[in-house]
């Protein structure tokens, strides 16, 4: 499923591929992104790599799969395990959590303070 960021560079890197193929330098392409899209306008260097990519026909607009994990496990499913686990039992620490998620310690505090809104979470420490 593609995100919102997805969409946008799709769109930003189809208006060079076009630009491209019509012969537009792309220092014109810039400037024009640049009026259009102020900001999140793709930087020069980005923009001069996609067009030569383009002009050598071997870029398409899509990005090309990639394997390995997932680049978060904040997921809607890790969110309710992690929600059911503290309404459970409030005074859980992270390293119960990891366990009982099988996810990192890391995720496991930022689900339920930053996507549930709880102030806190105990991160019990090893042994010293």
């Amino acid at each position: 499923m593609a995100s919102k960021d997805d969409n946008f560079n799709l769109k930003w890197r189809a208006y060079i591929e076009f630009r491209t193929k019509l012969k537009i330098q792309h220092r014109k392409i810039f400037s024009e992104l640049q009026e259009i899209l102020c900001v999140d306008s793709p930087s020069r260097s980005t923009l001069e790599r996609w067009a030569a990519s383009f002009r050598s026909g071997g870029a398409d607009v899509t990005d090309l799969h990639r394997s390995g994990r997932p680049v978060s496990a904040t997921t809607p499913e890790n969110i309710a395990l992690s929600e059911s686990a503290v309404m459970g039992d409030k005074c859980i620490t992270v390293n119960q959590l990891e366990q009982c998620m099988e996810i990192s310690s890391g995720v496991n505090h930022t689900i339920p303070t930053t996507e549930l809104g709880h102030r806190s979470i105990y991160v019990e420490m090893g042994p010293a």
